[in-house]
């Protein structure tokens, strides 16, 4: 098969699957986007290609000749080489127990068979977005977390110097003071004081901090004190200075009283650390967002389905220690691939992002969580909720969306865009596990689209 490539500067995509001729419609289109496309037809094929040219990402048919598509993925993410590369499953096997297994071997999507074009497509733009996002930001993260070890070696290094040249005060290119301890006058200053602060050496001799307004906080005063009056000194003691100019800084201070004269006083020697302290910042806010990432459907931007799994887990271990009911609602938009037929991938897209807010708005607690659990399915997390009030969720969720009114004219079971649900509701026991409740959920859901659809079928177990 000959593909061109239009950029060869693009990602590149493995496609494994045993009837490579049946996918060229996929290899032309993905090529045409400017992928770079490689095949394998066999399992050992696709994991020996992966390990000599590691690929952005991987498609991969669950059903293979020589070993099955959970096997290759164990053996991708069991390799330190490989085991980043995200692996979508492809695959005509659309049962919850195959997505689920899909999931726990550590794919990232479930694409089922027949492949349709744009969606794979989505797909694939939407895991290289996360995969290239998370580079980026952990790229960053090293780089923060480098400049604040380098920062700290070099407080390290400080602290030695401190032992070994305290006396050397002009010559410190850190500032240092020496201040009367009775009533906190300067008596002297080196030249690195006199820069942080903005003032000249006799506009400091014979005043106070207090007098100059250094103390950004004077509350930090009264600590350091208290630690001087309890040890006789204080070690990378954190306040907030304020210059001449009005600007904030954060330093380190280590002091000490000393006897000049025969007068206490006190030598005090201050470290700038506010670029630390913003990397950190800056640090915590790119971790924050990594975790947002991670966490959500780049579609819907409501909770992906590895945040689902998670949090479902946590709710039924809490729940199964409290014996306190969980109930678990699984919907899915009723005729949702004619709709795609109809109107378009582009308002499918829009589609279900306007279902997965109306889901969301219309959970009041913040304990309640939606996902994204397939294409066109979602899922909804209610701990501690018995049936009855599950069952009121469940149609004021369908009501909702039914409210919309969002067109559908070729459904046979309304004008608008519905959903059918299926509600569940149980107290975890040893006897049972998320697995069977999802499992129960999609029967009943199954039994809202036997029945007409475009309802919500509950069910206890």
């Amino acid at each position: 098969m000959n593909i061109s490539l239009v950029n060869p500067s693009k990602e590149t995509i493995l496609i494994v699957d045993r009837n490579p001729d049946g996918i060229e419609s996929i290899l032309t289109r993905l090529t045409e986007w400017g992928y770079k496309v490689r095949c394998a037809n066999t399992g050992l094929i696709a994991l020996t290609q992966a390990q000599i040219d590691v690929p952005a990402l991987i498609l991969l048919d669950v059903e293979m000749s020589d070993l099955n598509g959970y096997e290759i993925c164990t053996q991708l993410k069991t390799n330190p080489r490989t085991r980043e590369i995200p692996v979508i499953f492809t695959s005509a096997l659309d049962l919850v127990s195959d997505k689920v297994k899909a999931f726990s071997v550590g794919g990232v999507d479930y694409i089922a068979k027949p492949l349709q074009i744009e969606e794979v497509l989505v797909r694939v733009q939407n895991q290289l977005s996360i995969r290239n996002a998370l580079k980026l930001l952990t790229a960053q993260n090293m780089l923060l977390v480098e400049e604040i070890r380098e920062r700290q070696r070099a407080e390290e290094a400080l602290r030695l110097s401190e032992e070994k040249f305290s006396k050397a005060f002009q010559a410190s290119p850190q500032p240092m003071t020496i201040t009367r301890l009775v009533d906190g006058c300067h008596l002297e200053v080196n030249e690195a004081f006199c820069q942080s602060m903005g003032y000249a050496q006799e506009e400091i001799i014979g005043r106070t901090a207090v007098e100059l307004d250094i103390w950004a906080d004077r509350e930090d005063r009264t600590r350091l004190f208290k630690q001087l009056t309890m040890y006789g000194a204080a070690r990378n003691f954190e306040f907030e200075s304020r210059n001449r100019s009005g600007a904030l800084r954060t330093a380190l201070l280590s002091a000490e009283i000393i006897e000049i004269d025969g007068e206490k006083c006190l030598l005090s020697l201050s470290n700038d650390i506010t670029e630390r302290v913003q990397a950190e910042a800056a640090l915590h806010k790119a971790n924050q967002e990594l975790k947002r990432l991670a966490s959500l459907d780049g579609l819907t931007q409501v909770s992906n389905r590895r945040s689902f799994d998670e949090y479902l887990l946590q709710e039924w271990v809490r729940l199964k220690e409290k014996q306190l009911p969980i109930s678990l609602i699984l919907c899915d938009v009723d005729h949702f691939k004619l709709y795609n037929d109809t109107y378009g991938h582009q308002a499918g897209d829009a589609c279900l992002q306007k279902v997965a807010q109306t889901i969301r708005s219309t959970l009041k607690r913040q304990t309640d969580l939606v996902a994204r659990y397939g294409g066109e399915e979602f899922a909804i997390v209610l701990p501690d909720t018995a049936a009855p009030l599950a069952a009121q969720i469940a149609e004021a969720i369908r009501l909702a969306v039914e409210g919309l009114e969002i067109d559908h004219f070729n459904s046979t079971t309304s004008d608008y865009v519905t959903l059918s649900l299926g509600v569940v509701t149980t107290v975890p026991s040893p006897e049972f596990s998320p697995e069977a409740l999802i499992g129960v959920a999609d029967l009943t859901l199954y039994e809202a689209k036997k029945l007409g659809r475009n309802r919500a079928i509950a069910e206890n177990f």
